[in-house]
This record gives C-alpha cells, sequence and structure tokens, in this order.
C-alpha cells in the first residue's frame, strides 16, 4: 500500500484554512474598510477623489488581512504543536505497547515479567519502574517489589515527577501496609521536600495526626 504524502497533505489542509479565511474574514472586511470610507466621506474628512481611490484599494487591503490572518493561524498552529510535542526538545512519554497488550488482556504476571526484562536492558527508564510498581500494586500483591522500585527510582536521578510520584507510592504503600513508623518518616520527608505546598501541608497535618495517636 503506497503511503500517504504527507507533503500534500499538509499543503491542503493549507488551502482550506485559508479558504475558510477568505470566506469568513474577506466579505466582512470589505463591507467594513468601504463603511469606513463612506462614514470619512459624510464627515467631510475625505473627498469624493479620495473615496473613490480608497474603495479601489478595499480588495488589495482585504487581501493583505487575509493573508495576515493567514500567517498568524499557521503559526499559531505550529506553535501548539511545538509546545504539544515540544518539538524534539521534551522526549514524548514512553509506551510499552506489548505490556499494555498484556495488561488488556489481564496477563499481569507476563506483563511484569516484560517490564522486568525491560529495566534489565534500561535501568534508566524510571518511567518503567512506576509502570511496573503500579501493576504489581494494583494485580499482584507484591508490596515488597513495589517498595524496591520506588526506592531505586530515589537513587538514580529522576525527574521532578518521577521523584514525587515515587514518594507517594511509598506513602500510599507504607499507609495501606500499616507500617507506620515508615509513613512517619516518609511523610516528614515530604513535607520537608515540598514546604509550602498544599501536598506537603496536607503531609504534616497527618503526620501530626498520627503522632498524636501513636503519643
Amino acid at each position: 500500500m503506497r503511503e500517504p504524502d504527507t507533503a500534500n497533505t499538509v499543503d491542503a489542509r493549507d488551502r482550506a484554512d485559508l479558504l475558510r479565511i477568505v470566506v469568513y474574514f474577506g466579505p466582512p472586511c470589505f463591507v467594513l474598510l468601504s463603511a469606513l470610507w463612506s462614514f470619512w466621506y459624510s464627515k467631510g474628512y475625505i473627498s469624493a477623489g479620495v473615496l473613490v481611490v480608497l474603495l479601489i484599494l478595499n480588495l488589495p487591503l482585504t487581501a493583505a488581512g487575509v493573508m495576515v490572518i493567514n500567517r498568524m493561524v499557521a503559526k499559531a498552529s505550529t506553535g501548539l504543536v511545538r509546545t504539544m510535542f515540544a518539538a524534539g526538545d521534551i522526549p514524548p512519554p514512553r509506551s510499552y505497547p506489548r505490556q499494555d497488550v498484556l495488561i488488556a488482556r489481564g496477563q499481569y504476571a507476563e506483563a511484569a515479567e516484560y517490564f522486568r526484562d525491560h529495566l534489565r536492558i534500561t535501568p534508566e527508564d524510571n518511567e518503567a519502574r512506576l509502570r511496573l510498581a503500579d501493576l504489581l500494586e494494583r494485580h499482584l500483591n507484591d508490596p515488597e517489589e513495589v517498595e524496591r522500585l520506588y526506592w531505586e527510582i530515589r537513587r538514580t536521578s529522576p525527574t521532578g515527577r518521577e521523584e514525587m510520584a515515587a514518594a507517594n507510592g511509598l506513602i500510599d504503600l507504607y499507609r495501606r501496609t500499616a507500617r507506620r513508623d515508615r509513613l512517619l518518616v516518609e511523610l516528614a520527608r515530604f513535607a520537608e521536600r515540598y514546604q509550602g505546598t498544599s501536598a506537603a501541608e496536607a503531609a504534616g497535618r497527618e503526620l501530626r495526626e498520627l503522632k498524636a495517636a501513636g503519643s
């Protein structure tokens, strides 16, 4: 099967955008300009000869307006795409199609093994660790490995999002498994690390409540 011509597709989309601008902007612009020149003439700001010249210039002025708007729309669309995909500066989120298929089929243990194999080959992939931890937590009931994965994230060079995800994951894990000592440590660490945020305030509040309940 022949692959679609991307350049032709883009050109067709640009032509369609330009046509919409011509249809929706051109006539109103022409009418408004004509009304403006007529208003100036009625007030005596311009002579009849100047009015005729301005009315003749309505067409090129409207065309220029159409081209300016078309360029602005194209620039805005490009900017949106660059923002969404970071134009290659920020890598898109990793995808794990084989694991996703297995998870969709309910083959959780097999998906977990594929994640482990992936991490043996790509140990720096913290996104895979987060996905594996979530899988183990939700479907395979393996809190020990979940804890190990979160600690491994901390020992690497995680991004801010990965670091916070690991911190939240450990707090949830220790809360669910009733490991009060570790939960107190993680809440204190979170409250200090993210001081000034609402999440840190919530962690500090829970920490004080736990300490009060245990005293």
